[in-house]
């Protein structure tokens, strides 16, 4: 489908709208920010000729005016409304007993036959009959525009808002509008900070033991502030799927996403829905295009999302944050940031480009002899030394952590709950995979976090086994929404567990199961490619003693029959055991998108996958198979 020309400027998707949950807790007026559920009245008179959706807008909308769309100006997205003329939107919510504000936003999204100019009517009516009635003058720039309206001494009264957009003076104007709210100054609002760092290996933090050469100032001054984990595994190796677990809880198993191709539904209830549902302000910034709302369906619940068109570096995603989190001065804040820098092309700005290299040495230099198999970045052309590209890759978090320094130093920031860690690793030339987060090894599952919060134990040191997954759980019960549905356990509680940590590869390639210090990798469909050097079989395993070998670099499943046979079980077991729903919009398989993909380094991921096909044949006889049984 071809946008017209006028919406060329923003991106469009639709997205069906479950909003049962806000709105009862709109109409209870549960916290600070209770939103209004606008719904869409009938028109009160025949529509004119000329005055309907143009086909491009019934098409989106599948003919339901209801439907709320992620609409994204000026690289910031917001769910929203249609508001077209004849019709009005309208919603109940109980104004706190200190009074407030009326917040809304609005962006015109289409003009036709040469308007230039048009209004927005507001009336909002009191539990005790009073009536505040506003014509606001839009202004027709493409980008967001905010309103605050004092409604008066509403204290504690229930409060029907109605919105309609008044006749233009000439044309046709379509305007959205993202659910209205009740705006309420807080004398100690509080602060939610979710930061992930892409492609972030977990041996890459300060301090650490086995920990490479870095500088981690953001990791370290959280961990001073709170409780760094040593052993976080991320439940995938590829990006989106591993947001949706964070955000949503859902292991890439059950929520059906497995590449970053597939949308997210919106059924499931996420992180940031339940925050905006107690009144808390959200948003988000990141990093890649493959997480705007319109691609991966994660800007669900998030009130502001501004993300690039491509990719953009740490600086730009920070400034972007900090803007947000003063502009929401009064309001208690869950945000999410995302950095995006330690994923390739690795090409840190001065110092870190060099600070991580030996001065004076060459890496082109003939003298070097390439490691075995060594395939170098395209960027990089007639480098011969690997340690340079490790280097390089070093200085993009060492740079990156600088300017989440900047975020952590902000007064509230430093005041409130914050956790940092990766979505997933990379893999530095092990296994013959370079310069790709591949595989289930412990190069791409192993991940930073940390987490600091007030009362936190400060300066702890947690080395149990945990996964990221389990961070939307810990958060919302450090906000002391503990009565919030979410699935996961409380990390904060540093207890630890003895379930096995289980991890599937992007497009459901292999998946492993990791328990009592041993990791067993299976892979799921046939893998060959000459260029790495690597050849794997349809359900080949193999297993890895951590204690003794932390880099998995020495297969030891033939030694230990028994230990390989349980472990196999147990993570076939697994793969088979989800019975529920999944969650997988759709899939996009079009070449601009695959392009896309190829060019972040996703070509592996990118292979049809049916997301509600079994991942392992229990009966399956190949040889594999007999070897355990």
């Amino acid at each position: 489908m071809k946008l017209p020309a006028l919406l060329a400027a923003f991106a469009l998707l639709a997205a069906c709208s479950d909003d049962r949950a806000a709105s009862e807790a709109a109409q209870q007026g549960t916290g600070s920010g209770a939103r209004f559920v606008l719904a869409p009245r009938a028109p009160s008179a025949p529509q004119a000729a000329g005055r309907e959706l143009s086909a491009t807008w019934v098409e989106l909308l599948g003919g339901d005016p209801a439907r709320e769309l992620p609409v994204q100006f000026s690289f910031e997205s917001r769910p929203t409304r249609l508001l077209q003329p004849g019709w009005s939107l309208a919603g109940v919510a109980r104004s706190p007993s200190d009074g407030g504000k009326l917040a809304f936003e609005y962006g015109v999204l289409e003009t036709r036959g040469g308007a230039t100019s048009a209004a927005i009517e507001l009336r909002a009516r009191l539990e005790s009959g009073r009536e505040v009635k506003q014509r606001l003058e839009l202004d027709l720039k493409p980008r967001w525009h905010s309103l605050l309206i004092d409604l008066g001494a509403a204290k504690g009264e229930a409060v029907e808002l109605s919105l309609a957009l008044a006749e233009p003076q000439q044309g046709y104007v379509l305007v959205g509008v993202p659910a209205a709210r009740l705006h309420v100054s807080e004398s100690a609002p509080r602060t939610v900070i979710l930061i992930t760092s892409d492609t972030h290996r977990g041996d890459h933090v300060e301090g650490l033991p086995r920990s490479v050469a870095i500088e981690t100032p953001a990791l370290r001054e959280l961990g001073a502030r709170g409780v760094t984990f040593t052993d976080c595994w991320s439940t995938i190796n590829i990006t989106v799927p591993s947001h949706v677990a964070i955000l949503a809880g859902l292991h890439p198993r059950d929520s059906g996403i497995t590449d970053n191709q597939t949308m997210f539904a919106d059924d499931p209830v996420v992180l940031a829905e339940l925050f905006r549902d107690a009144g808390w302000h959200t948003f988000a910034t990141t990093s890649l295009n493959l997480l705007t709302a319109a691609h991966s369906g994660l800007g669900q619940g998030f009130e502001r999302m501004i993300a690039p068109q491509s990719t953009r570096p740490s600086p730009k995603t920070v400034d972007a944050a900090l803007r947000l989190l003063d502009e929401a001065h009064d309001r208690s804040v869950f945000a999410w940031v995302h950095v995006f820098d330690a994923h390739g092309p690795y090409e840190p700005p001065p110092p870190y480009d060099t600070r991580f290299y030996p001065a004076g040495r060459d890496p082109r230099s003939s003298a070097i002899e390439p490691e075995l198999g060594m395939r170098v970045p395209p960027n990089l052309p007639g480098v011969r030394d690997a340690d340079y590209i490790r280097a390089l890759y070093r200085g993009e978090i060492a740079h990156q952590e600088q300017q989440l320094l900047r975020l952590l130093e902000h007064p509230r920031v430093k005041q409130g709950i914050v956790a940092l860690t990766g979505d997933h690793g990379e893999v530095l030339g092990r296994h013959g995979i370079w310069w790709a987060h591949k595989d289930v090894y412990p190069d791409t599952l192993h991940v930073p976090l940390a987490i600091a919060w007030p009362g936190a134990p400060a300066g702890t040191r947690f080395d149990a086994p945990v996964q990221n997954s389990d961070l939307g759980r810990t958060l919302l019960d450090l906000a002391g929404l503990e009565r919030a549905p979410f699935p996961g356990r409380n990390l904060s509680r540093l207890e630890p567990s003895s379930a096995p940590r289980f991890a599937l590869s992007g497009a459901r390639t292999a998946a492993s199961i990791t328990s009592d210090g041993w990791h067993l990798v299976l892979q799921l469909v046939l893998s060959d490619e000459p260029e790495q050097k690597t050849h794997r079989e349809s359900h080949q395993f193999e297993l890895f003693h951590l204690t003794a070998d932390p880099d998995c670099e020495r297969d030891v499943a033939s030694d230990e029959p028994e230990r390989s046979q349980r472990l196999h079980r147990q993570l076939t077991q697994w793969l088979a055991g989800w019975k529920g729903e999944r969650f997988a919009a759709f899939k996009r398989t079009d070449a601009a998108t695959v392009a896309n993909l190829a060019q972040l380094g996703y070509a592996s991921n990118t292979e049809a996958s049916d997301a509600a096909a079994p991942l392992f044949d229990p009966k399956c006889g190949c040889t594999w198979c007999q070897r355990v049984r």
